[in-house]
């Protein structure tokens, strides 16, 4: 049966949504910035002065040649570079790859990629050597303004290291393969997977990829030493690492996969396809690969659909397909630009709006009279007039000289809609009042059904307040759950019995991806109902707004029952030694855990290493690195005192 782009659209916009949609990206997707597979040949054979047979220096790529052949110049070209340091035999790679001689950063980046960057992809894969996709997605992700600025206009340092929405470099090292398999369970920073190395250098210089924070020197060079051409390479990629091939295997078995550019059809990549369906069976998901409509008489469509698992899409010409990943993207929730006037569309595929949780007594069937949480990807929004049952709480700035609430985005925009709804009469900003001790983490404004929550650091010891968002009024990770639980507690006081919960310390100036409030959040919500017994409070509401909140949570990334039941989280732990490589631990603890608690578990002198937090939980430097709290989202990076 032949599929069609409109066959599969609303599977692959619903796998998405779930998170188990990845891209697999071929060298067609470099054309033309990069040069093809017979192109790279022969620049890397001039590269380690290697003769190329006549008849294959005159060939065009469109001309139809013996695969082996090309393999034997592949293995001699690839011995001959051998006898370079790998920095110039990187450079040879670079200079065969970058169609036309081009110098690294002049290369463009080819529409099709673009197209496909600008979905925020948790885990792309390819056998390209390029930075094309890489660095199209960090071009958008910086013009969408996704990363929190300073005073000076650009992102954090911290925030810039942890929370971008660049993807992560990785290879077929062990530690590379254990963060795509964390990945798949864990919310993390994006990957793309270079399956056969990396060099970069094409749409960007590798002095901005280092900036960028993409890959520094030392791992640039790592991966380009993985670089995959040579048979005798292919070789050791697939059979000498049997940890890449079980990493392989577990992302092939759990991902849905959509092949772009046919990377599909390399002689490696299906005995290793062939392989992992041996010994594990069919996978539970569809994969897809995507090819115009002249490759379908050299297709054998029955062998990729039976034994491979790949189900062949085909469209019209290549060109179309920009216009293809830019349909996918608009299905997903990311379109640009506003639909035509008066186009009526079908809906794409259905996708999980709310998820409900009660508070359970051990029962198989929780009563209808148990607390419940339910999260909505929607926008906050205002009670009805004279509903006296129902509040909104908003997330407020504190200045910590006169414990006066300061009004964010969020805040404003809501009591304009409440004075337009009738609810309040004014919206002066004076009316917020702190419903506990100052430094105070509640605030009520008048006597509406909108309170105020202040996730701030409540040191006393702090710079003077001035106007703005800075040290006096800084975000802290770790009162989060506090703060939340406080006006909780005034809401349930006041006697409402439904609350309604915004992003919390989650504005345009954080630190951080707004997944880790998000977290904190949930334990402020565990809290307060642990606290108190016999709440007024039946119903809370939690909405969610962002995309990157809201796909991990019901992909299963965020294990929200859980963390409503239970204190216990696992904590991440990169140590680092002197020469910067570093080892991935995880430790399981329950309750309120600071670094130095981490320190001691893990064995660690406290004098002899030096601490950093990823994300770094507030802007206010700490008496001591060893008394922060550890949040279940963050990363704990250990590394020798210099």
């Amino acid at each position: 049966m032949d599929l069609g782009f409109d066959d599969v659209l609303p599977y692959l916009a619903s796998a998405y949504r779930r998170g188990v949609l990845a891209p697999f990206i071929g060298s067609g997707m470099s054309r033309p910035a990069c040069t093809g597979w017979l192109d790279l040949l022969r620049g890397l054979a001039d590269a380690a002065g290697v003769e190329v047979p006549e008849h294959l220096r005159k060939a065009r790529p469109e001309d139809r040649l013996d695969t082996s052949e090309l393999y034997r110049l592949a293995d001699k070209a690839v011995l001959g570079l051998a006898a370079m340091d790998a920095a110039p035999r990187a450079d040879a790679y670079r200079k065969a790859l970058n169609e036309g001689g081009k110098v690294a950063g002049d290369c463009a980046v080819p529409p099709q990629t673009e197209a496909l960057a600008r979905c925020p992809w948790p885990l792309v894969l390819t056998t390209n050597y390029d930075d094309l996709y890489v660095v199209s997605r960090m071009r958008q992700s910086h013009a969408g303004g996704t990363a929190g600025v300073d005073r000076t206009g650009k992102p954090p340092r911290e925030a810039r290291r942890d929370e971008t929405d660049v993807p992560e470099v990785l290879g077929r090292s062990v530690e590379d393969c254990h963060k795509v398999l964390r990945s798949l369970e864990s919310p993390t920073r994006p990957i793309l997977w270079a399956l056969q190395g990396f060099v970069g250098g094409q749409a960007a210089r590798l002095d901005e990829l280092d900036e960028a924070l993409v890959l520094d020197p030392r791992r640039r060079a790592e991966l380009a030493g993985q670089v995959v051409a040579g048979y005798q390479q292919y070789q050791h990629a697939v059979n000498a690492q049997p940890h890449f091939r079980r990493a392989f295997a577990e992302v092939l078995s759990r991902r849905s996969l959509l092949f772009l550019g046919s990377g599909i059809l390399e002689d490696y990549l299906i005995n290793l396809f062939g392989e992992i369906a041996h010994h594990y069976g069919p996978g539970p998901h569809p994969h897809f690969a995507l090819f115009s409509s002249d490759r379908k008489d050299t297709l054998d469509v029955r062998f990729l659909q039976t034994r491979l698992g790949i189900a062949p899409v085909f469209y019209g010409h290549y060109s179309e397909l920009t216009g293809l990943l830019g349909r996918l993207t608009d299905a997903v929730g990311e379109r640009r630009a506003p639909a035509l006037s008066g186009a009526v569309k079908a809906p794409v595929a259905w996708m999980p709006d709310e998820l409900g949780f009660s508070l359970s007594d051990g029962s198989a069937c929780p009563s209808g009279e148990a607390r419940k949480l339910r999260l909505r990807y929607a926008p906050l929004s205002v009670p009805a007039a004279g509903d006296g049952r129902a509040c909104v709480v908003v997330s407020v700035g504190r200045m910590p000289s006169d414990n006066r609430a300061i009004q964010g985005t969020q805040a404003k925009r809501l009591l304009a809609e409440a004075k337009e709804a009738g609810v309040v009469a004014d919206t002066e900003p004076g009316r917020w009042r702190p419903l506990d001790e100052a430094p105070s983490y509640a605030y009520r404004f008048g006597d509406a059904p909108i309170f105020g929550v202040a996730a701030r650091e409540r040191r006393t010891d702090l710079p003077p307040a001035s106007a703005g968002d800075g040290p006096e009024d800084s975000r802290d990770l770790g009162v989060i759950a506090d703060a939340v639980c406080a006006t909780l507690r005034a809401a349930d006081e006041a006697g409402f019995r439904r609350a309604h919960i915004g992003p919390v310390a989650s504005g345009k100036h954080r630190l951080w991806h707004p997944l880790h409030p998000f977290v904190q959040t949930l334990a402020g919500l565990r809290r307060f109902f642990r606290e108190t017994p016999a709440p007024g409070l039946e119903i809370v509401e939690l909405h969610v707004i962002s995309p990157a909140i809201w796909f991990p949570v019901i992909a299963g990334k965020v294990p929200v029952a859980e963390m409503l039941s239970s204190g216990m989280m696992k904590i991440w732990v990169d140590i680092r030694d002197a020469s910067g490589s570093s080892e991935i631990l995880a430790v399981t603890v329950c309750g309120p855990t600071r670094v130095g608690d981490i320190k001691t578990l893990c064995g660690l002198p406290p004098a002899r290493w030096s601490t950093e937090i990823l994300p770094r939980p507030s802007r206010v430097e700490p008496s001591s690195a060893d008394d922060l709290l550890v949040a279940p989202t963050s990363i704990v990076v250990f590394s020798p005192r210099r």
